[in-house]
C-alpha cells in the first residue's frame, strides 16, 4: 500500500509513542535482555492503543498482529527464506487475510541479539515488485539500554528510505 507523507508520518509518531512508553513502563525487560517477544508483546500493546488514536484507528478492517505468518490463506513466505517454516514479522498493521491494506510491518532485535535478516525482510515486505505484500512502511527497530541510542532504520518501496 502506498501511504502518503502524513500517513507515515503519523505511523512513525505512533511507533515513537510506543517506544516511549515501553522504555518507560518496561525497561527491566530490555535491561535483563529478556527474549524479544517480550518486549514486543508489551510494544503491541501500547501500538494498538496509540493507533487507535489516529487516522488509521477509525479503520475497522485494521489488525495489528504479532509474529503473524499468513499471506491471505496461505504461510507468508519470501525467496531466499525456508517455504516450509514461512516468515514471522514481529508486528504488522494490516487487514488480516488481504493484501490491500498492508500498512506497516515492524521488526525488533534485542542490543544483545544479531540483526539476522531483517534488512532483506523489510525490503521485501515493502517492494512492489518482490511479492504481493507492498507494506507502505517497513520498520526496524534496535532495542537498547535507552531510548536515546535506540536505532530506528525505515524501509519504504523495497529500500532504506532516505531521512
Amino acid at each position: 500500500m502506498i501511504l502518503t507523507d502524513n500517513q507515515t508520518t503519523e505511523i512513525k509518531r505512533a511507533i515513537i509513542f510506543a517506544l516511549t512508553k515501553l522504555y518507560n513502563q518496561d525497561i527491566s525487560l530490555i535491561e535483563r535482555q529478556a527474549h524479544e517477544r517480550s518486549s514486543v508483546f508489551r510494544f503491541g500493546l501500547y501500538f494498538s492503543e496509540i493507533i487507535a488514536q489516529t487516522s488509521f484507528g477509525a479503520d475497522n478492517e485494521l489488525t495489528i498482529d504479532f509474529d503473524y505468518n499468513r499471506n491471505g490463506e496461505n504461510i507468508k513466505d519470501m525467496d531466499g527464506f525456508n517455504p516450509k517454516h514461512g516468515i514471522f514479522p514481529d508486528i504488522v498493521l494490516h487487514h488480516r487475510g488481504f493484501n490491500d491494506k498492508n500498512i506497516v510491518v515492524i521488526e525488533f532485535k534485542g542490543h544483545w541479539s544479531g540483526k539476522g535478516r531483517d534488512d532483506e525482510k523489510l525490503k521485501g515486505f515493502t517492494s512492489e515488485i518482490v511479492n504481493d505484500y507492498h507494506y507502505g512502511l517497513g520498520v526496524f527497530v534496535r532495542l537498547t539500554t535507552t531510548i536515546t541510542n535506540c536505532e530506528i532504520t525505515y524501509y519504504k518501496n523495497g529500500e532504506l528510505e532516505n531521512v
